[in-house]
């Protein structure tokens, strides 16, 4: 008896690995065509590739936040698989809570604006940053905020963010949706469970999102609770250790040396916010001021037109709905100026008037909110001075995934060189001599480790640096088996481009981020 059961045993166990395994694969097929259809819409969104009209816009938004929710689901089930074969792993590493919020609030802002229900963030101006998972803490945010506003049909929804005196990071995502009945709060993180049949027609779900986000929270030492009232909405509050992530460089050293090799062109000239609202000013001043910028801030319009001519800057970001004169006769004022006509200005207002900002001679606009790494990414563009573009070598055997890297690369006038395998991308590492490598792990004749490994045994290629770009969930084996050159990894199915943007003109504008570090 006790040999049958053993062999059942044995049978259940390799079933569940089978499946487990089964699921890996299928996301991997799954996230690669998704990653050409949410990386390309954003390119579109952005007018990167040319401006759309406003019905093109509006459709390439459904299509992207579509892209996004889909992916989310895949990830919901995989994850859940994954936590039932207790094989889903927790992976460290240093997280910007902010940037986390501002990603997920991308997606979920396009749904509210269709919905006419509003969303509202609290986070601390300067909070540090987490030893956290990020991926981890994104999916359990996307899902509390994807309920937030599929529940809410009028009011709004809140985000909340608060660091305890006790060392634990809370999050509150509040709304004035539909609210819950006690007894299916008894139930609420009970797996596929919907509200009700009539519930389940209206609002669609895999029925996984809450069950996800109590055991993502479990394996990382974290807590959720939830209070709700019919039709008076639902709060859900969830607590993680705040482990704060102290680099070994000291931060204000580190900022130094970033503003030397990324501002020479704008010497000591500051970046000027024109922005009445004291929280949004305050913020911006935040973001800029830890990426080494120096910030002065105009509160009206006639401020920013005195400021404007004293200080020089050497970038003006300009919001529209200022007290007395608004942003557009402001902008049109400044163009006027001979001495300020080409100090770049980027629009960033809650008003959507994208084409008339550009008429007025805008170099950017964008719509608040604003992402934090996207407005550095921008007035990085705007100040950096480089010599001479780098040379990346991008090695991928997908073809969509290429054109993709390419649009991105291209932006910043980097030359952009091409593999579609691995032995290919060894002859062209040899020579070419890129400054960079951008790889694939999953290729068919060598694999990226492979790769790595031939990269790093090879005199004329040793120590080069590579940036991991992947559908692979790495393992913890994956992770150790990665060679000493990888600055970073980037999972190709929430491929963040401004944060690989970022990255790489970080690793080129630094001499320790290239070759032989």
């Amino acid at each position: 008896m006790n040999a049958e059961e053993d062999r059942r045993t044995k049978q259940l166990l390799e079933a569940a690995r089978l499946k487990t395994q089964f699921l890996a694969n299928m996301s991997h097929e799954l996230r690669t065509p998704l990653n050409s259809i949410i990386g390309f819409g954003e390119l579109l969104m952005d007018g990167l590739v040319g401006q759309l009209n406003e019905k093109q816009t509006h459709y390439i938004k459904i299509i992207h936040s579509s892209g996004v929710h889909l992916l989310r689901l895949i990830n919901d089930i995989l994850d859940f698989s994954k936590l039932e074969a207790g094989m889903l792993e927790v992976f460290n590493e240093p997280t910007d809570l902010r940037e986390v919020v501002e990603d997920v609030l991308r997606v979920y802002s396009v749904i509210a604006e269709r919905k006419k229900i509003e969303i509202h963030v609290d986070t601390p101006p300067q909070m540090p940053l987490l030893l956290t998972d990020r991926r981890k803490l994104t999916q359990i945010i996307d899902n509390l905020l994807s309920n937030a506003v599929k529940f809410t049909d009028q009011g709004c929804v809140e985000v909340v963010v608060t660091r305890r005196k006790d060392d634990m990071l809370e999050v509150t995502v509040s709304d004035t949706g539909i609210g819950m009945e006690l007894q299916e709060l008894a139930h609420i993180f009970d797996p596929f469970r919907q509200l009700d049949a009539s519930t389940t027609r209206r609002y669609q779900g895999t029925g996984l999102g809450l069950t996800l986000v109590k055991k993502l929270l479990e394996i990382q030492n974290g807590t959720i609770e939830v209070q709700s009232s019919p039709s008076k909405g639902s709060r859900f509050t969830f607590r993680l250790p705040f482990v704060e992530f102290k680099p070994e460089k000291p931060r204000e050293a580190a900022k130094r040396d970033e503003l030397v090799h990324r501002l020479p062109a704008a010497g000591e000239r500051p970046i000027l916010v024109v922005e009445d609202n004291p929280l949004a000013a305050n913020l911006m001043s935040v973001w800029l001021s830890e990426a080494g910028y120096k910030v002065e801030v105009a509160s009206t319009g006639e401020e920013a037109l005195q400021k404007a001519v004293t200080l020089r800057p050497a970038v003006i970001t300009l919001d529209i709905l200022l007290p007395q004169m608004d942003g557009w006769r402001v902008l049109h004022r400044l163009k006027e100026m001979p001495e300020i006509k080409d100090t770049p200005i980027i629009v960033i207002s809650i008003v959507e008037d994208k084409s008339f900002g550009l008429s007025l001679g805008a170099v950017d606009y964008m719509v608040k909110p604003v992402s934090r790494s996207n407005l550095i990414s921008k007035i990085e563009r705007l100040t950096r001075s480089v010599p001479r573009p780098g040379r990346l070598l991008v090695i991928e055997d997908n073809p969509a995934d290429i054109s993709l890297i390419e649009e991105i690369l291209r932006l910043d006038g980097y030359e952009v060189l091409k593999a579609t395998s691995g032995v290919d991308g060894l002859k062209a590492a040899r020579s070419e001599k890129p400054d960079l490598v951008i790889l694939d792990l999953m290729m068919p004749d060598l694999d990226g480790f492979d790769v790595m490994r031939l990269l790093e045994s090879d005199e004329a290629t040793r120590g080069l640096p590579i940036i991991i770009l992947t559908a692979k969930d790495l393992t913890q084996i994956d992770r150790a088996n990665l060679g000493a050159n990888i600055r970073d990894i980037f999972g190709k199915a929430q491929l963040n481009r401004d944060s690989l943007r970022q990255k790489i003109a970080q690793l080129l504008s630094h001499p320790k981020g290239g070759r032989g570090e």
